[in-house]
């Protein structure tokens, strides 16, 4: 496996740990409701990058694969 297609499961894997987290903070009735709002639009984002690495070709080059990688560990890493 290319160095590319292991950094695009990994980020695959965060993504989906991100996405039911926040999934399940979003329907848990003991947080206050700016909280659950909070975990949705966090679930949102995730299910957005998700649609992003599902979307990427593997025949990109390296940097714009770097940059894309580099957009969405950003993205994640703020979410958790």
């Amino acid at each position: 496996m290319h160095t590319f297609e292991r950094d695009i499961t990994s980020l695959r894997s965060q993504a989906l740990a991100v996405l039911a987290a926040n999934q399940a903070r979003a329907a848990d009735q003991s947080l206050s409701q700016a909280d659950r709002q909070d975990a949705t639009f966090s679930a949102e984002e995730a299910q957005a990058a998700l649609g992003i690495l599902d979307s990427l070709k593997p025949n990109i080059g390296p940097e714009e694969a770097r940059k894309i990688a580099a957009r969405i560990r950003t993205l994640l890493e703020w979410d958790v």
